[in-house]
């Protein structure tokens, strides 16, 4: 089973629409980070880039990690999810 993580940011309302098309969805974890990088804790910055998407983050979001390939923004997500289901 692949591992599938969306990695958000606060107070962003792309990432909410995301989250709300996935809320019944039990496989996709979720990953919620403050909207100022100078907020995130060094466990923070030290998941996103294990997870290679801290670069991402810094220009869009959200992002769906599904083992190591990345779909970013919305719409890529919300296209993925419709094919996906």
């Amino acid at each position: 089973m692949s591992e599938k993580i969306l990695f958000s940011l606060d107070n962003c309302v792309k990432c909410m629409q995301t989250k709300e098309l996935i809320t019944d969805r039990n496989d996709i974890k979720i990953i919620t980070f403050p909207h100022n990088l100078n907020d995130w804790t060094n466990e923070q910055l030290n998941d996103a880039k294990s997870h290679d998407v801290f670069e991402d983050l810094q220009i869009t979001a959200p992002i769906l990690c599904i083992d190591s390939v990345k779909i970013i923004g919305y719409l890529r997500i919300r296209k993925w999810l419709q094919d996906n289901k």
